[in-house]
């Protein structure tokens, strides 16, 4: 059984009031003038009539007010409920329900601020998303790409937009990665690049449905610089080691070839100096590494760009391509002149032509670019993969640190060095931040 609710608003309830009150005047009339046996005189019914109409109107005006004050609230709590937290009743027609009114200002007030922090947290951390080293892919359970920020393009696809792809798809081209993620395994990852990441794989529900969060973090440079601290602890020991035994043998080598002399014995003198010869030349290599492995912080101070140019310039040539810095930049000057001091020595060693060896520093707002450009051929893929490695050479004579003391120095500054082939030859690209100006 189907039951009926009939709902009348408070200006209809107060007529029928008006109207039952009429209907009972009427019927007490009728009681009274039936008591006294007359009938009742029609001029009471109309009087009667007119006074439940007078006061109906009169109900109908009073209320008019407060209808309008219930209009006003009930159009800001919808404003509310629709999500429009910048609307508010005319506090200047509400009189009988200000406390109420009050009470929705202050509720709209508060969600405004609210809603206006979640925009900035919200914003702040799209900010640190966009902006962050970490590549962070988001994906549903059916391995659908929903979010992910430039680093993680980077890594994937070199920039070119993933949304929407499979993850499976996209990772196809980094065979290390492809497994990891395939597998749900968390760890390091070697990129077939060098470059080293750290896998973490997160699993949560969102609005009831599975999601997965992969963060890969960037830790290439933390593992060199944890190898080439290990690297510069053993060559401080062996290069102890070797030099005590180095100075004694040179001193031995050179005290026997004076005594030979002394007994005309050629041969013999010939034979210590062949000794105190290769004992000195050993100690020259062992000293090299030793430098390398003792290379103090940068002392900061203003580049003398012309200064650095033409010393450099005096040793070896090369073209000067645009113009020098105008601004000023700070950096450790001896530091950076072994550096290219280094590399213009392998762009002539590589058998380019001196006029085809370049240098050119390109000023940008927060760092600077120094590239160096030879046409000797470039390195061979596995020769890039390792030429930052420390003792990996392929000269006859190479010591293998000059490459690694370059990373070295301009790592120290915290910059970057990269190294491609290009035109021909090798292109060797050095990012120099802008330091404060009074680090030391």
């Amino acid at each position: 059984m189907t039951s009926l609710r009939f709902k009348l608003s408070t200006k209809y309830r107060l007529y029928l009031l008006c109207a039952l009150l009429t209907f009972v005047a009427i019927g007490i009339q009728y009681i009274y003038f039936d008591f006294k046996g007359v009938e009742v005189p029609a001029v009471f019914i109309i009087a009667t009539c007119s006074a439940g109409v007078f006061l109906g109107g009169l109900l109908r005006w009073a209320i008019r007010p407060l209808l309008k004050e219930i209009q006003a609230l009930n159009l800001h709590a919808q404003n509310l409920q629709d999500g429009s937290f910048n609307t508010s009743a005319n506090q200047l027609k509400i009189r009988e329900l200000d406390n109420l009114a009050e009470s929705l200002q202050s509720m709209s007030k508060q969600l405004r601020q609210e809603r206006a922090a979640l925009n900035q947290r919200e914003l702040l951390l799209d900010t640190i998303l966009q902006s962050s080293p970490l590549a962070l892919v988001l994906t549903d359970s059916r391995d659908t790409i929903i979010m992910s920020n430039p680093s993680a393009r980077q890594l994937f696809t070199g920039g070119r937009a993933i949304d929407g792809s499979k993850l499976a798809d996209v990772s196809s081209t980094i065979t290390p990665l492809e497994n990891a993620i395939c597998k749900k395994q968390q760890g390091l990852l070697r990129l077939p690049d060098q470059s080293v990441w750290h896998l973490s794989i997160n699993q949560f529900k969102l609005n009831h449905n599975q999601h997965w969060l992969y963060l890969l973090k960037p830790l290439t440079r933390e593992i060199q610089r944890e190898e080439l601290t290990a690297w510069k602890k053993l060559l401080r020991v062996i290069g102890h080691e070797l030099n005590n035994s180095l100075a004694p043998l040179s001193s031995l080598g050179f005290s026997g070839r004076e005594r030979a002399k002394q007994l005309d014995q050629f041969e013999l003198a010939n034979v210590f100096e062949t000794i105190s010869e290769r004992a000195s030349e050993i100690n020259e290599f062992v000293q090299a590494y030793i430098q390398f492995a003792k290379l103090p912080p940068p002392k900061m101070s203003t580049m003398n760009w012309p200064r650095l140019i033409n010393q450099l310039q005096n040793l070896y040539e090369f073209e000067l391509l645009g113009d020098l810095p105008q601004r000023e930049w700070q950096a450790d000057p001896n530091q950076l002149h072994q550096l290219l001091l280094n590399l213009l020595k392998n762009g002539h060693e590589s058998g380019s032509a001196k006029e085809e060896i370049t240098l050119q520093i390109l000023e940008n707002h927060h760092y600077l670019e120094i590239v160096l450009q030879d046409r000797g051929g470039g390195m061979s893929s596995q020769q890039l993969q390792h030429a930052l490695i420390p003792f990996y050479t392929t000269k006859t004579k190479g010591s293998g640190i000059g490459l690694t003391l370059c990373r070295d120095i301009i790592e120290g500054h915290g910059g970057t060095i990269n190294i491609r082939n290009k035109s021909g030859g090798l292109e060797v690209r050095l990012i120099l931040p802008m330091q404060s100006g009074n680090q030391q």
